[in-house]
């Protein structure tokens, strides 16, 4: 049994850009002269969006923004079984659905939580963990398959826009050794959960661990859980340190 990380080719979209931008129905220019003259009559405002408290504050609500440049669309991956066409239709149905990494997972402003402006409550971590396995297993359907589950739980980590980083198998503690556990672990900028968290710049990735049984015996494999773990005084991942596949790579799985 091998697990390895496969390329995913990108298609290439053509030149859009043109010389005059649009912004709202306006030129940039315009768009440019409106914010200044705003600015110019309303000096407090001017002053504290350049101070360095506001700044501080502003950075982490840009970067928060940003992160929805990811074109996740334009994936092409096949996972065993599921051809890349089949792959496109799971991905899609993962972008359509409703919830959203904030303020649907996490509704924290300054920090990930539930609770708004406060402190995560006790079953935060574990609350996130359910919804994100739950989403995976109403994608994935009626197909036990690790294939299907797979692509399912990959479709529904890249429209979060969560990478995928690393593979790993661990045997289980029991004495017996007959299992193990497998994981697919994907990294997400933890500020996409609270957009004005500034210690996200510190601290600066959330894990997601989709992890799944692998029955030595039989060679089965099933969907067990999802773990979230956000970076911080406990410890703070490195994508770079903690990658074993390609860059832009998809799951894949000889099982």
């Amino acid at each position: 049994m091998s697990i390895r990380g496969e390329p995913a080719r990108r298609s290439k979209l053509p030149n859009t850009k043109s010389n005059t931008s649009v912004v709202g129905g306006r030129s940039r220019s315009t768009v440019i002269n409106t914010i200044g003259n705003a600015l110019g009559t309303n000096p407090k405002i001017a002053i504290g969006l350049l101070s360095p408290v506001g700044l501080l504050f502003a950075l982490p609500v840009l970067l928060w923004a940003f992160n929805f440049t990811e074109r996740f669309g334009l994936e092409k991956c096949s996972i065993g079984s599921i051809s890349g066409a089949e792959y496109q239709n799971i991905l899609s149905r993962a972008g359509a659905q409703r919830w959203t990494v904030w303020p649907g997972l996490s509704n924290g402003v300054v920090w990930p939580s539930d609770s708004g402006f406060r402190g995560p409550t006790a079953s935060f971590n574990s609350n996130l963990n359910d919804q994100l396995l739950s989403h995976i297993r109403e994608l994935a359907g009626s197909d036990p398959s690790i294939n299907r589950q797979l692509a399912s739980a990959h479709a529904v980590l890249r429209s979060m826009g969560a990478e995928y980083v690393q593979t790993q198998e661990v045997p289980d503690m029991r004495g017996d050794r007959a299992g193990s556990r497998v994981y697919f672990t994907y990294y997400l900028p933890q500020v996409r959960f609270a957009p004005a968290c500034v210690l996200c710049l510190v601290w600066w990735h959330t894990t997601i661990d989709v992890i799944f049984s692998h029955e030595l015996a039989t060679n089965r494999y099933e969907l067990q859980a999802v773990n979230v773990l956000h970076a911080g005084l406990k410890g703070s991942p490195d994508k770079n340190i903690a990658r074993n596949v390609p860059w832009g790579g998809c799951p894949f799985h000889n099982g």
